[in-house]
């Protein structure tokens, strides 16, 4: 068949689903043809090319009957069924337990029958007891329950480990209950006087209401302001100084030339108090010209010679932030770092630190010098998304005796979990989540989210205008303050003046903003031009103005990364999480850079009952990596959950 016919037939047999090979119609995806038909062909395809081999499945199998006989024998599964499950979720346990039995006598035959030369697949297992004849369990002596309920084993081996004195590292994945397990492992032993580091007041209050007695908790800049910060209450509360008078301090009276970009007396003052600001959240015993932040428009090379020039000046701002009759603008790091550098040894037989995979590095080197401590340092490595703030993840170097885990959430039921862990089996984490079994979180489509989660500020903000033009009232999770400034520093350049504002500073005209984008990776700056030249900075700044506060908002909107430590009942992720451009020659995917990934996982798992999780839907058409966590193929038989999920 030739002419028309004959192309029309080759296009139609090109749009076919990879799996089924229904008819596509034609259908694409973001300018790219569809290779599947739905989201269960979809799911197959990706399962398919992950399938473990015959040794893996030796290996999770022998895992899985492991944890099994381990769980009867401590008793856990028993309190777990009385405590967490209904009468008809009863009975559905004791047929899944029956049918693991028979499973268990079957491949003992199996065993048996094989030839010496055979490898079991199994060594003997006895046959578990029926667990209809579990009988209600009592958590075991020195046990403490939360909540009435008793603590699962992965509680009880940190609590246990936490007893006999070891320092330990806690990876909780999340929504695990980290807090309640810390808290459990301060109620065991009450005769110990202990800290709780805080990672913001929001969660040192919280704790507070909830520790014994015997816990002090505390965030850093509390433990602080005690020692130093006091000496300086004045200063916290004290006006603030002119840029000029600031820069008269310094004693910055010229402009500055580095290459082509000539700085004013005042930028050059904001950027020298900026480079004390980054030698506070450092473990750093002096400011260096490192210290410098990434200034957008200057080439490596002029940044360098920046920092040089800046140095003096940063010190002379350092010399006067120490007097307590100095008149620069005083901030709480100030004094965090000036109590950090006295060495300061606090008084606990243990310290709990939380968060410790986003801290920021002086308080970590605080916590890790106290030396006469038990020391429990919690977090979860996969959620270590600020480190272009300067945060350092603790966990990774901490010296601990022993390494447990918290892989149970209690935020989300499996559907999510198995999204969550399809990214943590991508950064190559263990632990994966497990969802809670009495959570029917589902994974789908949601026209009206509690909560749209996005990669960047303008992708927010863009969709909060686009949900109030419908008629929505909107919340934006912090606020919006910074894009309402950004936006009138577009709108100075636009209109030819230039603007003090800290990202846009260096340059003179948009134009110049336009040109710097398009040469440089400019992240959130390149989408947000976008957003200036598509709805203009006056339409931007209104739609500021326009915004809800999030507690009468029918939708929040926010970045992921202001997301984290937040949760709604129903999250949608936002289409700018973009897929790694494919290798120009191979054409295989890119690799996805780890920050990314981390954010994907973070940006997941918000949600508790319903996840819109299209945004991200394109790491299931990726070819190349590890297979799909969350999926297990033991127990696949038409369901990625497990049998009666």
């Amino acid at each position: 068949m030739d002419g028309p016919a004959s192309a029309a037939a080759e296009e139609a047999a090109a749009f076919r689903c990879e799996v089924c090979t229904k008819s596509l119609g034609g259908k694409t995806r973001r300018g790219r043809p569809r290779r599947y038909c739905s989201r269960s062909c979809q799911q197959t395809a990706y399962r398919n090319r992950r399938e473990p081999d015959d040794d893996e499945r030796r290996a999770r199998l022998w895992a899985r009957f492991t944890e099994m006989k381990l769980a009867l024998d401590d008793g856990m599964l028993g309190r777990e069924l009385i405590d967490y499950l209904s009468v008809d979720e009863l009975k559905t346990a004791v047929r899944l337990a029956e049918s693991a039995c028979a499973a268990i006598r079957e491949l003992e035959a199996l065993a048996d029958a094989a030839t010496p030369a055979a490898p079991s697949v199994v060594p003997p297992v006895k046959a578990a007891p029926a667990v209809a004849a579990a009988k209600p369990a009592k958590a075991a002596p020195g046990k403490l329950a939360v909540g009435g309920f008793a603590p699962t084993a992965e509680q009880t081996a940190i609590v246990d480990a936490f007893v006999a004195g070891r320092h330990l590292v806690v990876e909780a994945r999340a929504g695990t209950g980290k807090t309640s397990t810390l808290r459990l492992a301060a109620q065991a032993m009450p005769n110990k006087k202990g800290l709780y580091v805080a990672y913001n007041k929001a969660i040192q209050v919280e704790a507070a209401a909830s520790f014994p007695a015997s816990v002090q908790c505390k965030t850093a800049h509390s433990l602080a302001f005690g020692g130093v910060g006091r000496l300086y209450k004045h200063r916290l509360d004290g006006p603030r100084l002119p840029a000029r008078e600031s820069a008269r301090r310094l004693g910055v009276d010229d402009a500055l030339k580095v290459g082509a970009h000539t700085f004013t007396a005042e930028q050059l003052t904001r950027l020298a108090l900026g480079m004390v600001d980054r030698y506070c959240q450092s473990d750093d015993t002096e400011i260096d010209a490192r210290h410098l932040e990434w200034v957008n428009g200057v080439t490596p090379l002029e940044h360098r010679r920046l920092g040089k020039e800046l140095l003096p000046y940063a010190n002379r701002a350092w010399t006067d932030l120490q007097d307590v009759n100095g008149r620069l603008r005083f901030t709480h790091d100030h004094y965090l770092k000036m109590w950090a550098l006295t060495g300061p040894q606090l008084r606990a037989d243990f310290v709990l630190y939380d968060e410790a995979q986003d801290a920021n590095p002086v308080i970590t080197g605080v916590v890790r010098r106290q030396q006469g401590a038990q020391q429990v340092a919690v977090g979860d490595t996969c959620q270590a998304i600020y480190g272009w703030r300067g945060a350092v993840d603790a966990l990774a170097t901490w010296p601990a005796d022993e390494r447990l885990y918290l892989a149970q959430s209690f935020r989300f039921g499996h559907a999510i979990a198995a999204q969550a862990n399809t990214w943590l089996d991508e950064l190559g984490a263990a632990p994966l989540l497990i969802g809670n079994p009495n959570t029917a979180s589902t994974v789908g489509p949601l026209e009206t989210p509690k909560a749209l989660l996005c990669r960047t500020n303008a992708r927010a903000i863009r969709s909060a205008m686009d949900y109030m033009d419908s008629g929505r009232t909107v919340g934006l999770v912090g606020g919006g303050t910074a894009i309402r400034r950004l936006a009138e520093a577009a709108r100075d350049l636009k209109n030819g003046r230039r603007t003090s504002h800290p990202e846009l500073f260096v340059f003179d005209t948009w134009e110049q903003v336009r040109e710097y984008v398009r040469d440089e990776d400019a992240g959130g700056l390149g989408t947000f031009v976008r957003l200036i030249d598509d709805e203009g900075p006056e339409a931007v700044i209104a739609a500021v103005g326009r915004l809800s506060d999030e507690k009468r908002a029918q939708v929040v909107v926010s970045t992921a990364h202001k997301a984290k430590g937040r949760e709604w009942d129903s999250v949608a992720i936002a289409d700018d999480f973009s897929e790694p451009s494919p290798d120009r020659e191979t054409g295989e995917p890119g690799p996805i850079p780890r920050e990314e990934a981390m954010l994907a996982y973070v940006a997941l798992t918000r949600a508790k009952l319903r996840l819109d999780p299209e945004g991200l839907s394109w790491i299931h058409n990726r070819t190349h990596g590890r297979r799909p966590a969350g999926i297990d193929p033991l127990f696949m038989d038409g369901n990625p959950h497990g049998p009666g999920m």
